[in-house]
């Protein structure tokens, strides 16, 4: 729950925040990830997070054109992270940790959604409501294939073997 204190300033600069920790947790992700196509998830993640911050970005500059833009310090530096990811069962953590950033940030944009006076301030932040909750859901998946599946993540998945049965019979 926001806040009643806070400030439409203040909520901006928390949302940027969170989306470049975002953008940090994703590319540590991929960068660490050996399964392409999984590498490939986390970037577009990546990606999706960049367009939050530019948006969000854009809407301080328009509604603050005066006020400087101060971000918040981050809640996880890059380098708990990264020695987070280099445990072992550390991706299970780190993904256990993004689902959660997701629900926050999700809990937060409707929060703020609820706050704001204006129509198009109400439409951006359940927006960015609905598209936390999306990677909330992406993440989960990932999460529990890495669960069935723990090579899922470490290396690109071998159909050979597969195949190879299916030519005897």
């Amino acid at each position: 729950m926001i806040s009643p204190d806070l400030t439409a300033l203040e909520a901006l600069e928390i949302s940027i925040r969170a989306e470049i920790d975002s953008q940090n947790l994703y590319q540590e992700l991929a960068n660490k990830c050996n399964n392409d196509i999984l590498k490939e998830r986390f970037i577009s993640l990546y990606k999706e997070e960049i367009k939050h911050q530019t948006i969000l970005t854009q809407i301080h500059k328009e509604l603050f054109p005066e006020v400087e833009l101060k971000i918040p310090p981050s809640l996880i530096s890059l380098e708990e992270l990264k020695s987070k990811l280099n445990k072992p069962q550390g991706i299970l953590e780190v993904l256990k940790f993004a689902i959660d950033k997701e629900k926050k940030s999700r809990e937060f944009y409707l929060d703020a959604a609820d706050l704001v006076q204006d129509i198009s301030g109400k439409r951006m932040f359940r927006f960015l409501a609905d598209m936390e909750y999306t990677h909330q859901m992406i993440l989960n998946a990932e999460l529990e294939m890495i669960e069935k599946y723990p090579l899922y993540f470490d290396q690109a998945i071998d159909y050979g073997l597969e195949q190879s049965f299916q030519k005897r019979k």
